[in-house]
């Protein structure tokens, strides 16, 4: 469902009167709100859980020769960065990937002081490591001597829903959780008792579902000897 039919699904779900919205443009009063209900809800789905599959997304690039930091908008190119995922990067010479190898992950602060001081500033080879800087730009230890290919994933940043025709980034399937919380918001905001136990416990299935489908899998490891 796109916003549009949220919203209108939502209205029918509350026992709303009046015809379907044909649009959003300009809605005012009761319909407004729950336009702003089901946005947040989507907001607050996204943000939910830090590690939903569907907000996971790939990027490669190559780094600048004696580069000490690369951002993720200006020299990974992502325009819908929210944060790194630090168990996939990977560095080879090439995109042909002949000879690529794992990076791994060294916090900010040991990093700086191994390989942001002293005779280590001017040292450069291909790379073993890297951090995420403060700012959430990447470095790379040793700096680059050569353009090497670093890949990876990342988790995009939450998105909003804000035309008719937007439409949430989880499985349709899942679409009737935003109406389920919008009618949680409602029958707080109108004291309905009966739509906030079917919105609760709509949202509490779909929810789940959702977990098992989106959610990494936890493997166990061995048994202890």
């Amino acid at each position: 469902m796109n916003l549009l039919q949220l919203v209108n699904r939502t209205r029918v779900e509350c026992g709303v009167s009046g015809p379907a919205l044909a649009t959003l443009v300009g809605v005012s009063g009761e319909s407004a709100r729950i336009l702003g209900w089901v946005q947040q809800a989507w907001t607050e789905l996204q943000t939910l859980k830090d590690d939903w599959q569907w907000m996971q997304s790939s990027f490669g690039f190559n780094l600048t020769p004696m580069g000490t930091t690369f951002t993720p908008g200006n020299d990974v190119g992502l325009a819908d960065f929210g944060r790194w995922k630090l168990d996939s990067f990977r560095c080879s010479t090439d995109n042909t990937y002949f000879d690529e190898q794992p990076l791994d992950y060294l916090e900010w602060q040991p990093f700086r002081d191994h390989f942001w001081y002293g005779t280590a500033r001017s040292t450069f080879s291909r790379p073993t490591v890297f951090t995420v800087t403060p700012s959430k730009a990447l470095s790379f230890g040793p700096a680059p001597d050569l353009d090497y290919y670093v890949n990876g994933e990342y988790f995009t940043a939450p998105t909003e829903l804000a035309l008719d025709a937007d439409t949430p980034g989880i499985p349709a399937a899942s679409h009737m959780l935003l109406v389920y919380a919008a009618m949680i918001f409602y029958a707080g905001y109108e004291a309905a008792p009966e739509v906030l136990a079917r919105g609760d416990a709509g949202y509490k299935r779909l929810l789940g579902q959702l977990e098992n489908d989106q959610l990494p899998t936890i493997i166990s490891g061995p048994p202890l000897a």
